[in-house]
């Protein structure tokens, strides 16, 4: 098995930009939120394809929210851009 590349990390506090400008895989996401939150990743721009979506409830009992993802992580060929990010303060994307 080959060595993966280093795992990076993006902050992010609010919806419409580039957690990170250029192709990598997402292995993990923060939240902190402020009530029920849904949260979307696409690849590249607010138009491009959707890659991670998820809803966090309002009686979600973690706050900051934690979610890893599983084997290689989540595949973003152009960039990982941060179209959704509703009720929440901030969010920390790993990536590598």
């Amino acid at each position: 098995m080959t060595m993966q590349t280093d795992v990076k990390a993006a902050y992010v506090t609010s919806s419409g930009a580039n957690a990170y400008a250029g192709p990598a895989r997402v292995k993990a996401v923060t939240v902190c939120t402020t009530g029920a939150c849904v949260v979307e990743l696409t690849d590249g721009s607010a138009t491009g394809t959707s890659r991670l979506k998820f809803d966090i409830p309002v009686s979600a009992s973690d706050n900051p929210f934690y979610m890893l993802i599983p084997g290689e992580g989540v595949q973003f060929t152009t960039s990982v851009y941060v179209k959704t990010l509703t009720n929440a303060t901030s969010a920390t994307i790993f990536y590598g």
